[in-house]
């Protein structure tokens, strides 16, 4: 269960029911770019991680073939997310770009 919770980042805030959005202070903003980039970053950490628990699979290592395949599947998965959140970014992007003035 904690692998999936790790893919989180690509998720907006947890809506917390139990607190009044009033009485919450406003939070610091964080940038798009940062956000993107901390999101690239855990992204690439997944995909290292796969390759790493396949190579301890294939070097003999280790014989737990059930965490590597976990390990793959959050990285494909990480992986396919960020890919869509690209293509809405840059269909966006278009779509700013094709409005008239």
């Amino acid at each position: 269960m904690s692998e999936i919770n790790n893919i989180n980042f690509l998720l907006p805030n947890k809506l917390d029911t139990t607190k009044s959005s009033q009485a919450e202070k406003p939070e610091a903003s964080v940038d798009f770019s940062s956000m993107l980039k901390d999101a690239l970053r855990d992204v690439n950490g997944a995909q290292i991680e796969a390759d790493d628990a396949v190579q301890k699979v294939l070097s003999g290592e280790t014989k737990d073939i059930e965490s590597t395949m976990i390990a793959l599947q959050k990285a494909d998965v990480s992986l396919k997310m960020m890919l869509e959140v690209r293509n809405k970014i840059m269909e966006a992007y278009q779509e700013v770009m094709r409005t008239q003035i």
